[in-house]
């Protein structure tokens, strides 16, 4: 494979990039304390999952892979997509119903061959697990990408706090208070715990944000154990794995995870804060991340295990399967307000 002419090797081509890291005045003022977004939406592939994703197929090809097969709920099959792309190998991936069409088109544009699995990621992984042994059983051979359960995947997304460490430390900070993200399946909380003890940051919290409806996580630290949901009624269908893996439920039991819920009007109406703070489109699963500092609650969720001017992270999982009619879709759906100032008063958010 060549770029600008110059001949490189699978192992030399960057897939995920430094995202940054900056300061958030409005956040900052709703949480009393200084509050550092993480953007993970500005990745190639429009998410963080381009850092584990890539990893994994980077090793993949690597090892002689030609196909790649992942089952998605959209942003691991975007990831897939992309690094096959850039890997010169083809893809395959099995996604769920309901993308939008420009969504649909980034996948065909990338070269990838793209399937509807069905209305939820368990379905389409099964869906993708059955395309693969039919592959096998006509003599054709293809890699299987999975979305999240992987050692692969959460060494890649661990980078993302390898790059937090060095880029607060030029903000003048050093730890912080807590990091703050969202759980699916489980594949970028378990990079950034593992992330989090590799640069000494094991005692930090995380606050990991679920919305009722897509809540295996929470589920699952109260029962000490994977539990399996019978049914997935949330809108934020990116969170939607019935099970979380089992690496997040032993790191829960290791480590501080702090498992909080918000319901879905609150997550879409976070999307269009952010929106209107931060000109960025987000989806609704990153929308619950931030409710935890647009709520006004993370002093109740972190109560007193930090100091209360230490540095929040929020990592800002990404909005490539979302576009604006779609949230304001969602929004007409679940009755939020079309003027978010009546909650949040845009002069008191503002610095």
């Amino acid at each position: 494979m060549s770029e600008g002419g110059v001949s490189i090797g699978t192992e030399d081509i960057d897939l995920h990039v430094q995202t940054p890291l900056i300061y958030s005045a409005p956040l900052s003022k709703v949480a009393g304390r200084p509050v550092f977004l993480k953007l993970e939406n500005t990745q190639p592939s429009g998410s963080f999952k381009l850092r584990g994703i890539g990893y994994s197929c980077k090793l993949a090809v690597r090892n002689g892979a030609t196909h790649l097969v992942c089952s998605s709920g959209g942003n691991a099959g975007m990831a897939t997509a992309y690094a096959a792309n850039r890997l010169g190998v083809k893809a395959t991936v099995f996604t769920m119903d309901g993308l939008p069409q420009p969504v649909l088109k980034k996948f065909s544009d990338l070269g990838s061959d793209i399937h509807i699995g069905g209305p939820i990621w368990d379905i389409c992984d099964a869906t993708a697990k059955k395309y693969i042994q039919k592959m096998k059983d006509e003599g054709k051979t293809c890699h299987y990408i999975h979305p999240f359960d992987s050692p692969a995947v959460w060494d890649g997304h661990s980078t993302l706090i390898h790059e937090v460490v060095e880029q607060l430390a030029r903000s003048g900070h050093g730890e912080p208070g807590a990091v703050v993200t969202c759980v699916g399946g489980g594949g970028l909380l378990a990079g950034i715990a593992h992330g989090m003890e590799q640069v000494g940051w094991n005692h930090v919290p995380i606050v990991a944000m679920e919305t009722y409806g897509a809540d295996s996580f929470n589920k699952a630290v109260k029962a000490g154990k994977p539990v399996k949901l019978e049914k997935i009624t949330s809108c934020a269908k990116t969170l939607g794995a019935l099970q979380v893996c089992d690496e997040v439920v032993s790191l829960a039991q290791k480590r501080t995870i702090l498992s909080q819920l918000v319901e879905d009007k609150l997550a879409v109406e976070c999307c269009k804060l952010f929106l209107r703070d931060h000109q960025m489109l987000v989806e609704p699963a990153c929308g619950a991340t931030l409710s935890a500092v647009y709520s006004g609650k993370m002093g109740d969720y972190l109560e007193e295990k930090t100091p209360a001017t230490s540095p929040i992270v929020v990592v800002i999982c990404g909005g490539a399967t979302v576009d604006i009619d779609t949230l304001n879709g969602l929004a007409d759906q679940l009755g939020v307000e079309t003027k978010l100032e009546k909650y949040f008063p845009l002069e008191e958010m503002r610095l």
